[in-house]
């Protein structure tokens, strides 16, 4: 297979990533997100709220692994953001397993990069990719709760404390965010839309 062929293998297996569907719906409601349209939005998010990020931060980068970080969803599927520590170790497993598949079609200098920027990702260790966690903590939230969402319909098991919770380990080093975070959940527990 030429280099061509199989970077074309690649991208056509990567569209398979907008039949993966998430259980955060729309901002309008209508249906469930998935997980290229999640991407796509970090993107643009990192795009727009590049500023909150560390002075340093290289955003390109930032984009990269936002573009890069749900692609094992194609063959290892989106779980439920509250899963079990059995279900988390699980699906480490089973996205590991399909970063090595998926990667593995690329040629091989590209596949050691997109499977770098995956696991810089994971690792939450740089700058860039501690940024790109907490616009994925983020994201979801303004999705659900932002201005005319529709909140607790989308996710009744969630409660102000246990949302807040949830989120702060991702938004914590971001003071700006994390201040979002907290004004949006509480104008959705004044709009009684989410229980407090």
């Amino acid at each position: 297979m030429s280099r061509l062929d199989a970077q074309v293998e690649f991208l056509l297996t990567c569209d398979r990533l907008k039949a993966v569907t998430r259980t955060t719906l729309l901002h309008s409601g209508e249906r469930a997100e998935n997980s290229a349209e999640h991407s796509w939005h970090l993107a643009l998010m990192a795009l727009t709220l590049g500023e909150y990020a560390p002075p340093g931060t290289n955003l390109n980068r930032v984009m990269e692994l936002l573009v890069v970080h749900d692609l094992v969803e194609v063959y290892a599927g989106d779980v439920h953001f509250d899963q079990s520590e059995a279900s988390k170790e699980q699906q480490t497993q089973r996205e590991a397993e399909a970063a090595a598949r998926l990667f593995g079609q690329l040629p091989p200098d590209q596949r050691e990069m997109f499977g770098a920027a995956w696991q810089e990702f994971e690792a939450r260790q740089s700058p860039e990719a501690r940024f790109a966690r907490a616009l994925d903590a983020l994201q979801p939230m303004l999705l659900t709760w932002g201005p005319g969402g529709i909140g607790s319909a989308a996710h009744p098991e969630l409660t102000l404390g246990r949302l807040l919770a949830l989120k702060h380990p991702a938004l914590k080093d971001f003071p700006e965010l994390w201040e979002l975070a907290q004004q949006t959940a509480a104008r959705a527990v004044k709009a009684g839309i989410m229980p407090e």
